[in-house]
């Protein structure tokens, strides 16, 4: 017998579309009577994905639409300088490391020719790595900000305007500094962008032309024959004239040559026999670097001193809809954000702790279900677990966990094999499982549980200071093996309440496979035992209220309840 720990499974949700997800992932729509997955790598997705907004990562501008078609930023502000802060240029990034760049003003290198007149220079500068746009040459003469070096002392009307002199002048070197990036990357695809005219130019000559020929009649017949004369050999169309060419091309593609403005060139002869020095290596940009640069540029950049300053691609804050909501006519929006990314930080004065316009996570609404531990015994072919329920609202919740019925509709029991080859049950460390399937008569012997009534939600952190409460002794007392190694009544599979607490209950479940669906679990190696299970919430009578609901008009000592999958990795 094997005992183990909370790590060794867990418990994921089933959403609309059959999709295992846990909670963190889920979305609940305003009274919905089924839940729906946020991610995006399944098929068919559950959720509807629209672009509301768009942000700069770097100086937080924002907008409902990007204003260009490359999508960076491009936002310029007054007031001083560097980002955001009265500089003319927009937010970049270093070419080498990809962290943030600043506009700095510097004294120029003093060279022979200028003597001891110190020049001022604005370029961009890497605060992390050390890089600067000198090396590229994308700088701005900053020397009319030298007689501004030291603040105007006197009245206050006269300081303040040499201040806003100063400001106007560093707007000015800084949008310079921003047209000389810009000059930089028009020639550096200034060859590019002309082929690429020229081939347009002549793609829409020829459209043309082909257009005239059409309505005159022209060309057809030499068309016919060119198109009947494409494998006709010296003797004929054949197979074999067919063959041949083929044969020849696959020549051409395995040849040890290669084609240069010269003439044929060996493979051997491209390459040098002199050593490269670690500096050459240096001062070529690695394949990262690289493909940066292609967004800005048509020609890939082979030296260091080639790499501009990167600009800073907007990120999207998008909406959600439940596509089973929408189907029904509903809006179905789970999620919404707002236009300013910074709304709801407690930098802002308004709005403090407000992130969302639309917030509809599956963890503020429904019940959370945890697997403590659970353990396994091979020679009675059985399996023993201890489930937490807890309720997340601020309301009443009555429920039940129960087995599927052999009398349901079999498909709610099926999970696709897909899924269970895939199943996502740590988010923040993206840990990914494989699961088999389960014994459908294994899961229609669970009775359901006696009704739970848990109460609302607690905030731990108003009992800070108070100690923390343990768990029922029952719980603390709970062993898989104890269970595993029972006999009589408890030798079957079943589901039963093991204790409560306010807003929290603990279950233990007990699952007893017969001989060759558990040797068949053991030949799948590593793979998780799914479990799929019931959770029935009743609505109305004040339970579950914040999932609003709405009663079916059913009589009063019938229950309402909403079903949920779940579906208990074990291992």
């Amino acid at each position: 017998m094997e005992t183990k720990n909370s790590t060794s499974g867990g418990v994921v949700y089933v959403d609309h579309a059959r999709h295992l997800t846990p909670l963190t992932l889920t979305y609940h729509a305003t009274a919905s009577r089924h839940l729906t997955t946020g991610r995006t790598d399944v098929v068919p997705p559950s959720t509807s994905v629209e672009v509301d907004s768009v942000y700069c990562p770097r100086c937080f501008s924002y907008c409902t639409a990007p204003p260009t078609s490359l999508g960076v930023c491009e936002k310029s502000t007054g007031g001083g300088l560097g980002g955001g802060c009265g500089s003319a240029t927009s937010c970049k990034d270093c070419p080498i490391c990809f962290c943030p760049v600043s506009v700095s003003i510097d004294a120029a290198p003093v060279s022979a020719e200028a003597g001891d007149d110190k020049q001022l220079l604005c370029h961009y500068l890497c605060g992390y790595c050390g890089w600067s746009s000198q090396e590229c040459g994308v700088t701005s003469n900053a020397s009319k900000l030298k007689k501004y070096q030291s603040s105007r002392k006197g009245d206050e009307d006269v300081a303040n305007d040499w201040e806003k002199q100063r400001q106007e002048i560093i707007f000015e070197i800084s949008r310079d500094l921003e047209h000389c990036l810009k000059q930089k990357v028009e020639q550096r695809n200034k060859h590019c962008d002309s082929l690429f005219s020229s081939i347009v130019e002549i793609f829409i000559k020829q459209e043309k032309e082909e257009e005239r020929n059409r309505r005159l009649g022209i060309g057809e017949i030499a068309r016919k024959t060119e198109r009947a004369d494409t494998f006709v050999g010296p003797g004929g169309w054949s197979l074999e004239s067919l063959e041949q060419s083929l044969i020849e091309k696959q020549k051409e593609i395995d040849s040890p040559w290669i084609w240069s403005p010269g003439g044929l060139v060996a493979l051997s002869d491209t390459t040098t026999s002199d050593k490269v020095s670690v500096e050459q290596i240096q001062q070529q940009p690695n394949p990262q670097q690289t493909a940066a640069q292609m967004v800005i540029t048509n020609a890939a950049s082979n030296l260091r001193s080639h790499l501009l300053p990167i600009p800073v691609p907007f990120r999207s804050r998008v909406s959600r809809r439940c596509l089973a909501e929408l189907a029904t006519g509903k809006t179905g929006i789970v999620i919404k954000p707002k236009l300013n990314p910074l709304e709801g930080d407690s930098s802002i004065k308004f709005g403090q702790g407000q992130w969302w316009k639309k917030d509809s996570n599956a963890v503020n609404v429904v019940p959370r279900v945890q697997l403590c531990c659970h353990g396994s015994n091979p020679t009675k072919q059985s399996f023993a677990a201890l489930l937490k329920v807890r309720n997340a609202t601020l309301g009443v919740i009555r429920l039940r966990l129960s087995g599927l019925s052999v009398s349901a509709d079999s498909s709610s029991a099926t999970i696709d094999q897909l899924e269970l080859d895939n199943i996502i049950i740590d988010p923040i460390r993206e840990t990914f499982v494989q699961g088999r399937h389960c014994s459908f008569d294994v899961i229609s012997s669970l009775s359901p549980t006696e009704w739970l009534e848990l109460e609302h939600a607690e905030d731990e952190f108003l009992d800070i200071g108070k100690g923390r409460e343990q768990d029922p002794q029952e719980v603390l007392e709970w062993d898989a093996n104890k269970i595993l190694s029972s006999t009589g009544d408890d030798s079957g599979s079943f589901m039963r309440v093991l204790a409560t607490r306010r807003d929290t209950a603990w279950v233990e479940l007990k699952l007893t496979m017969a001989p060759d669906d558990f040797a068949s679990g053991l030949n799948h190696g590593q793979s998780y035992l799914a479990v799929p299970i019931a959770m029935e919430i009743e609505v109305g009578n004040g339970s579950w209220e914040a999932s609003l609901i709405k009663r079916r008009d059913i009589p009063e000592n019938e229950v309402d309840a909403t079903t949920l999958g779940l579906v208990v990795l074990l291992r």
